[in-house]
């Protein structure tokens, strides 16, 4: 098992699987709201976010805004089940409190590092 960056959690888990699906504009949205440090990612926040801006690091990478409208929220619902589909083993993750946003900050770099080296090598 491969730790990331010297932090706890290793590459081999399901929740850093599931980050290496998002392409790099995907990652670098989503460690440009880390960097920021002024925007809170939500739990649990898939299918009613009430409030204001509340989206998970996934909804954020994917560019998705919480809705404003009963249409928007009804898209929004839809959209959020294909992704927790999809993202499940990360969802879960954040959700429950395994990882922090230090570890998907260290995950993203180990990621996009990981990738500019494989482009590098097949050049």
């Amino acid at each position: 098992m491969c730790a990331i960056s010297g932090v706890p959690g290793r590459t081999d888990e399901p929740w850093f699987a599931d980050m290496t699906k998002l392409s790099n504009d995907e990652l670098m949205r989503m460690f440009n709201m880390i960097a920021d440090g002024r925007y809170e990612f939500a739990k649990n926040a898939w299918y009613i976010p009430i409030g204001g801006d509340q989206r998970c690091p996934i909804m954020v990478a994917k560019g998705y805004r919480s809705p404003d409208t009963l249409a928007k929220m009804a898209e929004f619902q839809y959209t959020a089940k294909e992704l927790e589909e999809e993202f499940r083993d990360f969802i879960d993750a954040w959700d429950f409190g395994h990882i922090t946003i230090k570890d998907i900050e260290r995950a993203i770099l180990k990621i996009l590092e990981d990738r500019n080296i494989e482009i590098t090598e097949k050049s």
